[in-house]
């Protein structure tokens, strides 16, 4: 699902409003399109298929270091 431009504007209106931020108006047209940048990318990445190999990011095995400690 892709977010139109008027839905990014209204959530980084909304976002910058939740966090009491202040976005410069010249500033302001970078970061809509950083947001779009990322939505983009965000897409891609969850329309990849996992396979049953593909370990969940919520596992988390340590493993102790190898050889001399810098």
């Amino acid at each position: 699902m892709s977010l139109t431009p008027a839905q990014i504007e209204a959530m980084v209106q909304a976002n910058a409003a939740a966090l009491g931020l202040r976005i410069a108006t010249e500033h302001k047209p970078g970061v809509i399109a950083f947001v779009t940048l990322a939505a983009a990318m965000a897409e891609r990445v969850m329309g990849q298929e996992l396979g049953v190999e593909d370990e969940s990011g919520a596992v988390f095995v340590p493993v102790s270091p190898r050889g001399p400690l810098a």
